[in-house]
């Protein structure tokens, strides 16, 4: 039977919506829980879900009952579950809008729609600005100030740009999708996601095909689009679920390089490419490097791969991630580009839990997919009580974690802690255990100020403690949504330099916190740099690619990152206090 276009993830996401829709309009509990176990037990496993519904085994899967089963079906075979649908009808469509404002939890989801009835950003704004969330539970007239500021914050940027990881597992999806046919000889993802940068306008799919009519009519078909935007003879646009726009580039397998170059940009590095080509009697475009008079256009040499065509205009390939129209073309010209830093130097990650404080798989399991990735070691930073309340661990669960028994296995285990900075700058876990830790990351998620001067502060007693190897993404940004907590950036730097504390590159999907231009003033002033993954599970250690893309746009080298040493090193060069 032939593979839907759902993968495991997408199963995964529609259960999780179905738990949480559930959740706000007040459905029993244990149907909940259902739900939210069998998106854990989906996004965990190793094979597809399609082949389990093929050889009917679903039911070899502890948690997953025939109800489930049946939605499952429903979506692969329809690309709809009848469950979610009932639930939207039931709540109303806009509630997904409603679930993207910042500082709407689940209890004021709830109260809104079981207690108001509302479901819909414009019926939230109305009654925010006639004054009747105040005296709902769990709100309150502060609450309702920030939520118009929220609201009109969402109205601002949703639909406009979209976060990088967001877009990129959509394109990837596409892309993935046009490889299944015999026709299509080569599919590359291009524009912003290639470039990394942090939030996406639209998403460029670059092919080469022996039949671009029946490539561009299976494009427009793909599940995932609701509007065919423009049609084509070498071209096709899209909008897909979630408003993105997707365009399908047809390109000449000559001509690949010249198209993939052009089409990932940036505007500002086309510029001085063109500028640079102009002074040598060339032009540059989509079509390859040509004599600027000549009018047929005829390359000067083969452009079927981006090193021929940078090699036209006498350069060495430049790196997507550093095309930004700045400094690249000046190096690239004196031979000083830097060997930016790439998964593959990575001898550890830095920031992992394990099912001890709320993750999915125990240490053994992460050690495994350590091994995967090639590491040498690995960081485990159990969560503390102040990071999550419910799973993290107290004192005596941190004792207990760091005297444990060792692991025999070939990657070398570091034992670490993550701790809350509390208001008043103290750790929430006793300063003398974590002395004992290998590592220590930490940062504020809790009571956080308006005031830069409150924050700046809090997070700078928490370096001053002397245990802290690693700031947790520092500015506390969630990508999309808000910018992060008011703060003094370079004082922060400054006191994580004098204390030898890190500074993270958090490659959380929904962080990417440091951003690219934040890691590189960090190293301009002389901070020590990791890049984490915060991966509760093994499966989410991939992330960590997010970060090693930021830590790329910021020029940094392996030498910049401490994930590329060896774990002795890594712990001597932190921490300067304890040592």
């Amino acid at each position: 039977m032939r593979r839907s276009t759902i993968d495991n993830k997408d199963y995964a996401r529609i259960l999780n919506e179905i738990a949480t829709l559930q959740r706000i309009a007040g459905d029993n509990f244990f149907k909940v829980r259902a739900f939210e176990r069998a998106a854990r037990i989906i996004e965990d496993l190793p094979a597809p879900v399609d082949d389990l519904l093929d050889r009917r085994q679903m039911d070899l899967l502890q948690g997953i009952g025939e109800s489930i089963e049946t939605e499952l079906q429903a979506l692969r075979t329809t690309g709809h579950s009848p469950r979610h649908e009932e639930l939207i009808a039931r709540i109303g469509p806009g509630v997904m809008d409603l679930m993207e404002i910042t500082g709407l939890g689940m209890r004021r989801l709830q109260v809104l729609f079981q207690e108001a009835g509302i479901a819909t950003v414009h019926d939230l704004k109305l009654a925010a600005e006639l004054g009747q969330l105040r005296d709902l539970p769990s709100f309150g007239e502060a609450v309702e100030e920030k939520l118009l500021h929220e609201i009109e914050h969402w109205e601002h940027t949703r639909g406009k740009r979209y976060p990088l990881p967001e877009a990129k597992g959509l394109a990837d999806s596409i892309q993935y999708q046009l490889l299944q046919l015999p026709e299509v000889d080569r599919a590359e993802v291009g524009g912003s996601i290639r470039r990394g940068r942090e939030t996406i306008g639209d998403i460029d799919i670059l092919v080469t095909t022996s039949d671009p009519v029946l490539v561009a009519d299976y494009f427009k078909t793909l599940p995932e689009v609701v509007e065919i935007v423009f049609d084509g003879d070498s071209r096709a646009s899209v909008r897909v679920i979630g408003g993105i726009q997707v365009d399908l580039r047809i390109l000449s397998t000559e001509l690949f390089g010249a198209g993939m170059h052009y089409f990932t940009g940036s505007k500002e590095h086309h510029i001085q490419m063109r500028i640079r080509s102009k002074k040598m009697g060339l032009k540059i475009s989509e079509h390859g490097v040509c004599r600027y008079d000549d009018p047929t256009e005829t390359p000067v040499g083969p452009m079927d791969t981006e090193e021929q065509v940078f090699a036209a205009v006498g350069l060495p390939y430049i790196p997507p991630e550093i095309r930004m129209g700045k400094d690249e073309i000046e190096a690239a010209e004196n031979g000083t580009l830097p060997t930016l830093v790439h998964n593959e130097h990575l001898r550890g990650d830095v920031h992992v839990c394990s099912s001890r404080s709320g993750g999915r798989d125990d240490v053994r399991r992460l050690l495994d997919r350590a091994a995967e990735l090639g590491y040498e070691w690995l960081v485990v930073t159990e969560r503390s009580r102040g990071i999550d309340p419910r799973r993290g661990l107290d004192n005596a669960g941190v004792q207990a974690w760091l005297t444990e028994d060792p692991i025999d296995h070939a990657v070398r285990l570091l034992r670490g802690v993550e701790v809350e900075i509390t208001p008043d700058g103290t750790l929430d876990i006793d300063h003398r255990l974590l002395a004992h830790a290998d590592w220590v990351i930490g940062g504020i998620h809790h009571d956080i100020e308006d005031d830069a001067d409150a924050n700046t502060q809090r997070l700078t007693w928490g370096i001053e403690s002397g245990v802290l190897s690693c700031l947790a993404a520092p500015t506390g940004r969630k990508l999309g949504h808000h910018d992060g907590y008011a703060l003094y950036f370079e004082d922060l730097v400054e006191a994580c330099i004098d204390f030898g504390v890190a500074l993270e590159i958090n490659g959380h999907p929904s962080k990417l916190d440091l951003n690219a231009q934040l890691a590189g003033r960090a190293r301009a002033l002389g901070a020590l740099l990791a890049v984490g993954s915060e991966a509760n599970s093994a499966a989410t250690m991939e992330h960590i690619g997010y970060a090693t893309q930021q830590a790329r746009r910021a020029w940094f080298e392996p030498q910049h990152i401490l994930n590329c040493l060896d774990a002795d090193a890594l712990l001597g060069a932190v921490r300067s206090l304890v040592r």
